[in-house]
């Protein structure tokens, strides 16, 4: 490794401290009144249990960095949870990610759309993984429009530009039948319209 990449770990390592410093009274759900919120950061989010696949996933798609790895094994533990039975990526380039997922959810089909338009999404997707990229908004848009009670959306660097920010506060702000968590390095969308829209930060 060189000098320059051996800063750059070691910048993004402490900033991975600031914001746990910073968010620290947002740890395990402390605080949550839902007990559905409560329990999704509890035993999804900030779940510590060493899942099987962990150790051979690490091994087979090492991370750069302790906060890549910290995502990947989010999305296992999503996938786990809502077991979609399509799960569709936009922008994410990243080969683990699709290893992680089916490692949740074995059955799930694991699909990249050539573009973000609706009409090009397969049926019954309810797991989606965005990252910001040219026509990331549209792809949220797409699967939001068409996603059904239960579906989630991970959107990847919500603070990353001023369109992810933009998205996020939109989302946060005006998008009806979710639920928002903003991890900082990402934001957790869930669809159901039975429950009071909220957003909660997190201390991931």
């Amino acid at each position: 490794m060189c000098f320059r990449q051996g800063c750059y770990v070691v910048m993004l390592e402490l900033r991975r401290i600031i914001v746990w410093l910073c968010r620290i009274r947002r740890c395990r759900g402390f605080g949550i009144q839902s007990p559905w919120a409560y329990r999704i950061v509890r035993y999804v989010i900030n779940e510590h249990y060493p899942y099987y696949a962990y150790g051979p996933l690490s091994e087979a798609y090492p991370a750069g960095s302790a906060t890549a790895r910290k995502l990947r094994e989010l999305c296992l533990r999503l996938a786990n949870h809502v077991r979609p039975r399509t799960v569709v990526e936009y922008g994410c380039a990243d080969a683990a990610l699709e290893a992680y997922v089916k490692a949740g959810c074995k059955s799930a089909e694991y699909v990249r759309p050539a573009c973000e338009c609706a009409g090009g999404l397969p049926v019954g997707v309810g797991f989606a993984l965005i990252a910001p990229s040219e026509g990331f908004a549209g792809a949220f848009r797409s699967f939001a429009d068409g996603a059904a009670d239960g579906a989630v959306a991970v959107l990847f660097g919500i603070r990353r530009n001023k369109q992810a920010r933009r998205l996020w506060r939109k989302i946060v702000a005006e998008r009806a039948g979710v639920v928002t968590f903003d991890l900082y390095y990402c934001g957790l969308v869930f669809f159901d319209k039975k429950r009071f829209k909220q957003n909660y930060i997190i201390n991931f």
